[in-house]
């Protein structure tokens, strides 16, 4: 690990964290709770778990930085976990990447006939004002200089859902309407977080399934995390 650089992971969930960093097992005996910080072993730096979803992340996330100052323990927030692929993005289950930017995927209205309007759109639709500002996207905002482990990873852009994809027809509709490659549930509260407190901060994920019609039996989390696993190990 740099010594310039000491991260803070932060996970959604406790199975990220300890499929991440098993080793933490020996000496975190029960999950660890919400905002707790957990040194890890070797100086590579602190994890933290702060819950599923947007509004959840957000809020543990603003208490955890409103308790630091700029020189707290660590120098940047690298959000880490699993998340799906859509089809046709080129991208296999077990592919670790660096999501650099996000949208929101499901803020919008659903509309008579069954699809979905994208809030932007019906921002545009209301109003002959310039309102390309209400095509929000959220991005990492990275140090000075880019870790070399992060830089090596392939960048691709997210979508934040409050509700994940489920059929075939929804994931096409949202790629359709937001151009992305991969599906989560925290990345743009992080990255709005982080840059409200000055924070820089990145987001790294490991794709444990494909994004569209629900199919638990082909989701392969064990993997997704394994390679996460590895990835940490090399720092």
């Amino acid at each position: 690990m740099d010594e310039r650089f000491v991260p803070l992971f932060a996970f959604a969930s406790n199975v990220e964290f300890f499929g991440t960093f098993p080793e933490c097992r020996s000496f975190v005996q029960k999950n660890i709770r919400l905002g707790e910080i957990v040194e890890l072993a070797g100086g590579r730096g602190f994890a933290v778990v702060l819950g599923v979803g947007l509004l959840e992340f957000a809020t543990n996330l603003s208490l955890l930085l409103s308790r630091f100052s700029a020189e707290g323990p660590f120098t940047h927030v690298v959000l880490a976990g699993i998340c799906g692929a859509y089809p046709g993005r080129s991208l296999n289950i077990g592919d670790v990447v660096r999501v650099d930017s996000e949208r929101i995927g499901d803020l919008g209205v659903a509309e008579r006939d069954g699809s979905f309007t994208p809030w932007h759109k019906v921002c545009n639709a209301a109003s002959s004002q310039d309102l390309s500002n209400s095509v929000q996207v959220y991005e990492s905002s990275p140090l000075r200089y880019v870790p070399a482990w992060l830089e090596r990873l392939r960048a691709v852009s997210g979508l934040t859902v409050n509700c994940c994809t489920g059929t075939a027809a929804m994931a096409a509709e949202r790629v359709q309407n937001f151009d992305v490659d991969v599906e989560s549930m925290e990345g743009a509260a992080c990255f709005s977080v982080c840059r409200a407190f000055g924070m820089p901060c990145f987001e790294v994920r490991a794709v444990s399934n494909l994004a569209t019609t629900r199919d638990k039996s082909t989701w392969r989390i064990d993997d997704a995390l394994k390679a996460l696993n590895s990835l940490v190990n090399g720092l």
